[in-house]
This record gives structure tokens, sequence and C-alpha cells, in this order.
């Protein structure tokens, strides 16, 4: 697609001209699977750059937009569904420009707003006026847009009332009547005091997107192009379970893509009658560098990680506890004895910094007058209904409903990094046109995450441990003024150096404390600007592994590390006061690749032969066996506890009978086939468990953590991917084709190792963690087709295609590994697409061009992507292989672009309306519709697959174990049709630049109306499992939950609030979207 046809089109992007090919799935206006391939398995360039982050650009920018769907050329690779590559406009010899606005301010209630601009022209122009660009030359669009909604739903969605929400979050809380404790005032709402609205609240979305490109024609077959791009964005993010009672707090989020670029090239035109054996050489040499940073927050709080869950100042008052008792040191018998510390008030005040929150505590300290048994200590102020520091609101109903005040828990910054070099050369040799090229890539991820609400309470787990217990050895008699001694005896805190934690020295250092004293520190009486992250070391943080921070390339206090540690420096390097630093080196995978390929003719055959090897290499440490975190023996090494079988190779793992002291062999492994005692293979390793569960044969035993001996390097993954093409005429109006292709791209989910998460292998559950040591998927193509020329405007074109899906990522779960199970990825799915696309294209023939496609299409894997077994590896299902229809197997596509316009002059053949001007006798006719013209895009087709259940699980409040119906998405939902539509009109403006009337300047007016989803149809994009509809799980009628329904504390508003959300609105399309534009060029 040029840019003169993308202006014409709905849709802006070039993803909206993506989703217009045959073979390109889009469920709602966006891109996904290309030819039933995975949606990752597609990359996008602009100008020859790999895009990371955002791909968006000017509409203005955009010069052409080419989609590959199969065929790939060698040029191209890490790609296993298609390439998308888009070519952004130069520099022009004339100055030019333009503006556009475009609002739906009048039309809609989705608040869009674009202002746009571009400009282009030479900054040095040369003396030869016969070329059609300048010796240096520039061209730079941007476009600034506002969106108070920019994905909403053809339902809309419900809110609390502005007025009901007010009174929500002044007053969360009422008694409950029973004297102490309280209910959440959001559990009485009905369904009357809320109100249904188009637009989501609070997540306009606000952005700057600039392209710019400039041209230096440094000799005449010499070029030299500098260019780049920037899109960045801010706004808020849409979290459904908020949008009900707490829109406000929807998180900020930060997108800022930028991309620059250098590319010099240089040609070697041959002579015309030129007999030389090589001609037509030409070389281009780009190197590129990209950067993505993202930062979600709390848009009042921002790093201030400490006022995240603040509502107040707390103070504990204390005083000493006793009991009857004996000191041995002074000798005293059944006298009272220190004891300890007991609370007698925890008393509040308020802070608004988190007002809402804050609330919740101060309307608990209103309800009750009396202290004792309300608020006398921490622990009954947070079991009636009061929030702590570090606290949040319940949630309505058990999670059905984020409550008012809830606080978005985190902040964290992802800074990505890309550096590419592409050499590129090309040369006729004869009758062969060789292409050769190189191509390297590394990227610098790196990142940081606090989980900030709960550092409040880690704060109080880590302050005063160490002064916990009584020094005893040291008591103090209590004696009046007389010196009668009173029969008590108390003793000071006792101070234990070794259980002071790192966080509690600094903040005594802070609060200028002695940092060996035993001064009680009530932390919840300190104010959040008191604390700083770097007061705590990376251990304190993990917390044991429920983690509160997440970082690599980082520290843990979020500075760039500099230099890159070793992965040895994680489990050995420690500070200058003894803490582990635990520094994590950056994710920096370096991605290679050759390619050569020959076009060339034989006889009526034009062949295209090439191959492409490609070198990946994930460049970090990987385990050694993935079910071994620690060392351990093999065969060969294993020579004391009697003979193996014969058919036990000598690097096979043995498992023994007891981890400290072995004595007996009960199995083998080599890889993931398991071996009894025999040698004989099993299906179910479980057997080889004894009372300690499994046990390899460990070379050392009593290691309790992991360290850097059961990894080694990742090792670099080569692939040989030959592209083989050819086509022959059959006839003077058809021509035949056909490819063969190998695809491979590295693998995205689940590869960047998680260090942390694998320090903590023992604590982790069912957490699922990354594998590093996954390989590239692979997919191997074939398609074959003709096209067949209708007349000198029209052709139609079939094809056929079938493809291999292998060594697809997919959940796995390593059973049975050391020291306990896992859940992680592998390299274990595998698919077929076979399908059929009918393309009909009609160049401008009078008034229309059309492109249009059908194609039919069977997509069947073992999983749609790498997730979607993750609730049956989770179940304890062996990872078994099955193909099914995958989630995206449309069956019957269409995508068509119809064009109907108007031209001006003598080529207007529109309706004309003539009037006899007034005074004369002469007739004016006027062209009504001159250069008026309406663009339609509609695509479509049959329901994608979904698996049925036979049980109805509540769906809105987490769902809960269900029961297959039928096969695997057997079931469909239903056929999907949208129509975009772009009703537009030039107006062509002259005017004079002095007074010349001979020197008429002129400009473009062209104003035009965008309506997407023009029928405004309700496409349902999802349906419940149960039920089959996507407004009801079947959970509110069915019999065997009415009790628990009956038992909640308002059944009445549980059904409207539980009603309410289970009408998702994402289970439906975009709704109809109105936007009245006006550009201006010159």
């Amino acid at each position: 697609m040029t840019s003169e046809e993308i202006k014409k089109m709905p849709g802006r992007s070039a993803e909206s001209v993506a989703i217009t090919v045959g073979g390109v799935f889009s469920a709602d206006g966006e891109m996904g699977s290309v030819r039933g391939a995975r949606e990752e398995g597609t990359v996008t360039y602009i100008d020859g750059v790999k895009v990371r982050g955002s791909s968006g650009i000017p509409q203005a920018a955009i010069d052409q937009v080419t989609v590959l769907t199969g065929g790939l050329p060698a040029q191209y690779g890490d790609a296993t569904g298609g390439v998308v590559n888009i070519t952004t406009k130069g520099p022009a010899r004339n100055f030019g420009g333009g503006i556009e606005y475009v609002t739906s301010e009048l039309l809609d209630k989705y608040g869009y707003n674009l202002l746009g601009f571009n400009l282009q022209g030479p900054l040095i122009k040369g003396k030869d006026t016969t070329q059609a660009s300048s010796l240096l030359g520039f061209f730079i669009s941007g476009e600034l847009s506002t969106v108070k909604d920019g994905r909403p739903s053809a339902i809309g969605n419900w809110k609390v009332k502005d007025e009901t929400l007010t009174y929500l979050e002044e007053n969360p809380l009422r008694p409950t009547g029973l004297g102490y404790g309280s209910y959440l005032n959001s559990e009485f709402i009905r369904k009357s005091d809320l109100e249904q609205v188009k637009a989501r609240q609070n997540i306009r979305d606000n952005g700057v997107n600039l392209a710019g490109k400039i041209d230096v024609r440094t000799a005449p077959n010499t070029n030299l192009t500098f260019g780049g791009s920037v899109d960045y964005n801010y706004g808020r993010s849409y979290i459904y379970n908020y949008s009900l009672f707490n829109y406000v707090n929807n998180p900020q989020v930060i997108n800022n893509t930028w991309r620059v670029y250098g590319r010099f090239t240089q040609r070697f035109p041959a002579d015309t009658g030129s007999t030389s054996i090589i001609k037509n050489i030409s070389y281009s040499i780009q190197a590129d560098y990209s950067k993505f940073t993202q930062v979600v927050q709390n848009e009042n709080h921002k790093d201030n990680l400490f006022n995240y869950g603040y509502v107040g100042k707390f103070t504990t008052y204390k005083i000493k506890s006793y009991e009857l008792g004996s000191d041995t040191i002074l000798g005293f018998n059944d006298v009272y004895i220190h004891n300890g510390f007991a609370d007698t008030l925890y008393d509040y005040e308020r802070s608004n910094i988190n007002p809402t929150l804050a609330n919740y505590t101060s309307q608990y300290y209103s309800l009750y007058s009396s202290t004792y048994p309300h608020y006398y200590n921490s622990t009954l102020v947070q079991n009636g209904g009061a929030l702590l520091n570090g606290q949040q609101p319940y949630s309505v109903y058990s999670g059905l409903w984020a409550n008012t005040g809830t606080q978005y828990n985190n902040y964290s910054v992802f800074n990505g990094a890309q550096l590419g070099i592409n050499a590129n050369a090309s040369a006729d040799i004869k009758n062969h046109n060789i292409q050769f090229g190189f191509q390297y890539e590394q990227r610098i991820d790196r990142s940081y995450s606090y989980n900030p609400v709960g550092l409040w309470t880690l704060m109080r787990g880590l302050t005063n441990r160490h002064i916990e217990q009584l020094d005893k050895l040291h008591p103090h008699a209590v004696y009046d003024a007389y010196g009668v001694f009173q029969d008590t005896v108390y003793y000071d805190r006792l101070y234990d150096a070794s259980s002071q934690s790192y966080f509690d020295y600094n903040l005594r250092q802070k609060l200028n404390l002695p940092v060996n004293g035993t001064d009680w520190i009530d932390l919840d009486n300190y104010a959040p600007s008191t604390f700083s992250i770097d007061m705590f070391s990376a251990d304190e943080l993990f917390n044991q592994g429920n983690s509160y921070v997440s970082f690599y390339g980082y520290d843990h206090t979020g500075k760039l590390l500099k230099k890159k540690p070793s992965f040895d420096d994680f489990f050995t390097d420690k500070d200058e006061y003894g803490n582990y630093t635990r520094y994590i080196a950056p994710f920096e995978p370096i991605y290679m690749a050759g390619y050569i390929q020959d076009k060339f003719a034989f006889e009526d055959l034009i062949f295209n032969i090439g191959v492409r090897v490609d070198r990946f290499d994930a460049n970090q440490p990987v385990l050694k066996d993935n079910y071994l975190f620690f060392e351990a023996k093999t065969v060969k090494e294993v020579t004391d506890l009697g003979p193996h079988p014969s058919n036990m190779g000598g690097d096979y793992y043995v498992y023994v009978d007891d981890i400290d002291d072995p004595s007996v062999i009960k199995g083998y492994r080599n890889g993931n086939t398991w071996y009894n005692e025999n040698g004989t293979e099993i299906s179910d390793p479980s057997i080889l468990e004894g009372a300690q569960g499994i046990a390899p044969y460990l070379i050392d035993p009593s290691q309790e953590t992991i360290n850097s001996k059961a990894f080694k390097d990742y090792e670099a993954q080569i692939s040989v991917m030959p592209r083989i093409s050819f086509s022959f005429p059959i006839s003077d109006e058809a021509l035949f084709f056909a490819h063969y292709d190998v695809l491979t791209k590295r693998p995205t989910t689940g590869l960047q190792m998680d260090l942390i998460n694998y320090y903590f292998i023992r604590t982790l559950g069912q957490s699922f963690i990354s594998n590093p040591s996954l390989k590239p998927e692979k997919t191997i193509d074939y398609e074959l087709g003709f096209n067949q020329k209708l007349n000198n405007s029209s052709a139609l074109k079939f094809s056929a295609f079938y493809r291999e899906m292998r060594d697809l990522v997919q959940a796995y779960r390593f059973g049975q590994a050391y020291p306990n199970t896992y859940y992680s990825f592998n390299n274990i799915d595998f698919g077929t697409v076979k399908g059929t696309t009918i393309s009909y294209d009609l160049r401008q023939t009078n008034n229309v061009w059309v492109k249009a496609s059908y194609t039919l299409q069977f997509a069947d894997g073992t999983g749609s992507s790498a997730t979607s077994g993750i609730s049956l590896v989770q179940s304890g299902q062996p990872n078994l292989r099955t193909t099914n229809p995958l989630s995206f197997d449309r069956r019957h596509a269409i995508a068509t672009v119809v064009d109907f316009r108007f031209g001006s002059g003598k080529e207007y053949n529109g309706p004309v309306w003539e009037r006899v001007v007034k005074g004369t006798d002469r007739v004016k006719s006027v062209a009504l519709l001159e250069n008026t013209g309406i663009n339609f895009q509609v695509t479509g087709g049959s329901g994608t697959p979904y698996s049925r259940q036979s049980n109805i699980t509540p769906e809105a409040l987490g769902g809960g174990r269900t029961l297959l119906k039928g096969s695997v998405n057997s079931s469909r939902l239903p056929w999907q049709f949208r129509i975009d539509a772009k009703i537009d009109r030039d107006i062509e403006l002259t005017f004079n630049s002095d007074s010349d009337t001979k020197k008429l300047k002129k400009m473009y007016l062209n104003v035009y109306l965008q309506i997407l989803n023009v029928l405004n149809t309700k496409n349902v994009m999802g349906v419940y499992r149960a039920t089959g509809v996507p407004d009801d799980d079947g959970y509110l009628a069915a019999a065997e939950y009415q009790s628990g329904i009956e038992s909640q504390i308002n059944p009445a508003s549980f059904r409207d609030l539980y009603s309410i959300a289970v009408n998702y609105p994402y289970n439906y399309s975009l709704p109809r979207l109105i936007r009245l534009g006006v550009s201006l060029s010159f």
C-alpha cells in the first residue's frame, strides 16, 4: 500500500493496512496471527530498523507499507509468521508541508483529538534542476494526541454514581451493630446506585509522535541517510477490577520509544551496452540504535515508595507487664517479674497523602468511643476494619471489585536498548542477481520494580527484632523512696547484635540513636520521608522468597550498575557491611545472521534460491540440567553402589534412596526420560521417590542454597534456513508460483533468567519461572499458486499454503526436579496450518479500486500461546501433546477495501447541478461531488474456537476447577464482521503571492469523516465456557451456589454487583467511533 492509498483508508496506522491482507487475523481492528502463526512470530521494520517497543509513526510519514505473509526472502529472519515493512517518506526538492486536525468531541463520547503536521524540503538544492531530490534535504512529521478512551466497549462501562462514590470514599465503613467491628459500605451498593457510561473512566492517554529523515546526496551514485522517530505517550492504564469503585487509582504508564539510524548506500550502475560479467553493483551499510523505556507508577506518589499505602501516624503506648514468679539472680520468689510489654493505646493521626485510605482508619476510630476493646493495640484496630500503614482495603465481596482507595501496588522501570548493524550488497553476474548480507543485533535490557505498599509491613518486621528479649541476667529490683522493696523486678531489653537487621541499623543512624542501643522504635510514628530504599539490604527486600523487589541491570535500590557483574557475583559478592549485593547483569542476547540469495531465469522459470544462517546466543547462564538445581553425579561417577544396567549411558543421572546417606540406586534419568533401577523406561518417575522425595546422588548433600556450580553458559543456537521460490508463466496472462521456506525465531516468552526466583526455588510453589535454555522456534512453510490476469486493470490470485510449526514454547512441569517440582517453559509445542487464499485486485478503473481476499484456513496445534497450557500443568497433568484448533483458527476470513471517488475537471463523471446565473442567460454547472470519495474497509469471518465446560464456576470471583465438555476448542464464537469507512473531499485553494496574477499559489484542503464500525455491530469477542454467552457465567442461577450467595453480607447487593462484573466489556467489540478531520497541505 502506498501513502496515497493509505491516506484514503479509515485507519491511520500500518497495522490497519496489514489487516487488509489475506491470511492476517484481526479480531477487532488489531493485527494478530499471520497464517496461523503465533502473534509474536511477526516482526515489523521501519526503514530497515527492527522495531522494539512501539511501531507507531505519524501517518504523514508513511510512504509505503509492505506485508509479507509467505515466501520471505533470505534477507528477513527472526520471524515465523509475517513481516511488516514500513518505509517512511524522504525529502523533496521543493518545500511543502501540511497540518491536520482530527476530533470526535461533538460526534461521540470517547474524546479523540489529534493535531498533525509535516514539513519537507531542501536545505541545499544543487545546481542540477533535473534531479528529483536535493543535495541535502529533510522531512519531518509529527502528531500530538489526547484520547479520553482509546478502546471503549460496545456495551459501555458501569460506574458508581459520583455522589455515591464521594460518600463511599468519605464513609467506607459502617458499624456491625454487634458493639465491635465494621462492614464495608460498598457491600451494600445496589444497581440503583450505579450508572452506565460510554467511556471508561480515568484512562486518558496523551501522546507525541515524531518522525524525521535527512538525506545527503554525497555524489551522483551515493547517498547518506539519517533518520529516526519518537513515540512518547503517557496516560492511565485500565484495570477492570478498579472500574466500578476505584478508577481514580488507575496507574500511570509512561512509554517512550525512540530510534535513530544512519545508512550509507553506493551504487555502480552499468553503462548501456556494457559487456562486463559483473554489473549493477550496489551496497548499503546501516547502523541503528533503539530505546524503549517504560515507567509504571502511581501518578501522585511516583518513586516515593513509602507514600504507597501510608495512612497516617500511629503512636503505640506501652507499659511493662508482670507475672508472679522468681528471679534467681536476685534471689526473690513469689514477686512480680517483668515478662514483657503490653499496649495500652494505639493512637492515630491521619495523613492526607492517601486521603481515601486514611478515611478507613479515621472512620473506624470515630465508630466507637471506648479504647477497649477497639483500639488499644494494632491487632484490634486491624481486625475492626481500619487500615494500618502498608495495608490495602478489603476488596468488595472477596475480590469481585477493588474497593475505594485501593493502591496500585507496583512501581517499575524498564529500560531496553537495541543496537543493530546491517550490511547488504547485490550485483548482477551474467543472468544471476546475487544478494548477500550480514546482520548483527544486541539487546540490552534492564529493569527494577517494587511492590511498595507492603514495605511498611516489612519494616515493622525488621525493626526492634534484636531487642525483643529481656536481659534477665541483669535484673532491677524496684524500691520505693524509703528503700522498701516493692515485690517487683524488671529488666532492660537485651541487645542481640546477630539479630539486628541492616534496615534497623540504618534507621537508628537516621534517627540519631545509638546503633547498638536498646531504644524501642515506634516505626509507624514516623513519616514516609524518614525512609529510603537504600536502608534495606537486597536480602531483606527478597524477604525469604516473598520478594518486594525485582531487578536486573540495576541494583536493588534502582541504581544503574556501573559495570557488568559476573554470574557468580550474585552468590558471593558482598558490600563493606557484609551484605550480599545480589547484583544481576542486564539481559544482553546477541543475534547474528548472514544470507545469500540468487535470483536467475532458466528458460521460462524464474528462481530465487537462498539460504540464511541465524546464530542466537541468549548470553546468560542456564542450568546444566533442567531437573537439577544442585550438582549431581552421573553413572560414570557412581562406582560405590554396584553395577549399572548395561543400557545406561555414562552421562545419565543416578537417583538413590537417601540424599544424605545413599545406599541403594532407585533409578536413572537421561533428559526427560526416566528409568527404574533395572534400566527399564518408566512413565511415572514418582515411583523413584523415597521418604525425602526424589533423591539424586548429590555431589554435596549439605548444600542448602543454589550456587553457580549448577549452571553453564547458554549454547549459541545455529539455524540454517533454505529459502527456495520459483515461478513460470502458464500463458500470456497467468503465472504459476511456489516457494519452500524454513523460518526460525528466537524464543521470547520465558527465556530471560529470573535469578531471584531460581534462588528461592524451594519456596516457589506453583509460580512459573523462566527457562533460560529455550531454543529457537521453527516453521517450515510451503506455498503454491498462480496469478491470473483478468484484464488490463484487474487480476485474480489463488494460493494454497501449508505450515509445520515445531519447537514452540509452552508451559511445562518439570516433575520430580530437585529440590522440588517446578513450573516453567519448554520447546514442546507443535502445529500445522493448512489454507488457501483467493485475492482480487482491481486497480483504479473509472471511479473504483478494490482489494479483496478470502482465506480458508485450518490451524491446529498443541497450544495457542506459550501460556495456554498453564492450567493443565498446574493441575498435575502430564505434559501430553494433542492437536486441537488454535484459538485464532478463523476458518473463513474476508478482507476487502473498496474505494469509490469522483475526479475533477474532465475526469469528473458524477452528479451535476446546473443553475442560471442571475441576470444572464449563462448556465453554470456545479460538480456536486468533485474530488469526493468514500473508502470502505470490510473485515471479518467465522468465529474463533473455545472450549466448553460442563460445570458452573464463579468466573467473576476467579473461577474454579473446570470440567471439559467435549474436546479442547471444539466450540465456536459467532461470526464477526466490521465495516470501517472514510468519506473525504479535496478542495483546491488558490491565491496570489503578490500582485502578479500569473503567480498563483495552490493549497489543498481535505475534509473527511472517519467512521469505525459503521453499523455499530456488537460483535461477540468472548463468551463464558459454561453458558456460551458473553454476559452470564451461570453462577447466580446455579442451585449449588445459592446457599453461598445468600450468606453474603447483603445478598441483593452481591447479585447486582456480580451480574455487572460478569458482563465483561471486552467480551464485545468496539462501538461505532466517529471522527471529523481536516487537513491543509501546500
